[in-house]
């Protein structure tokens, strides 16, 4: 899944109940992952931006925010827009499912899940994660030189400056030709 030189695989689960907290600790221990948890909404985004999980658990049924909005926020990230989120919840209504997969879930695993199944999904999750990461990163990188290319320029640029935004700092950029290649 990923290279043995890698820091584990982190997953986030953001669920009101301790009871899932305690029984996703107890069933995932064995698997080669990082779990992190969030009992409240507001608090499993400002993790999911601290942490960057490569997969998110998410109940639909919290207080204060459901998972559908968190959902909704974590897909307007553009730093968190491409965390797979696997929805876990006891509502398994047909409209509920096709709602979270519309808005951007990967999967959806009804409550009481079973635990190899839950497993084989979060497995699944990592895998495929894996995978568009490393296409996404040979996608900025000119074949030829395997220097930066101008797609991996333009993401960072908006990543700069919507830090330097959020921070209240100044951004400076310089373009310079030195080798003259464009004339």
């Amino acid at each position: 899944m990923t290279p043995s030189s890698s820091p584990l695989p982190k997953v986030l689960a953001i669920d009101d109940s301790e009871l899932i907290h305690r029984l996703l600790r107890v069933r995932l221990q064995y698997e080669q992952l990082e779990l992190h948890g969030a009992m409240e909404a507001q608090h499993g985004l400002r993790l999911a931006r601290d942490l960057r999980p490569d997969v998110i658990l998410l109940d639909i049924e919290m207080d204060g925010m459901d998972g559908f909005e968190v959902l909704q926020r974590l897909k307007s990230d553009i730093d968190l827009q491409d965390i797979p989120v696997i929805f876990i919840s006891a509502t398994a209504s047909m409209e509920d499912r096709v709602r979270a997969l519309d808005l951007g879930a990967v999967d959806f695993v009804a409550k009481p899940f079973e635990v190899v199944e839950l497993k084989a999904r979060v497995r699944s999750a990592l895998r495929v994660q894996y995978l568009v990461k490393m296409l996404a990163q040979k996608a900025q990188v000119d074949g030829l030189t395997g220097l930066w290319n101008r797609t991996y320029f333009d993401r960072r640029l908006a990543q700069e400056f919507s830090e330097a935004m959020r921070h209240r700092r100044p951004l400076s950029l310089v373009m310079c030709d030195v080798d003259g290649f464009k004339k």
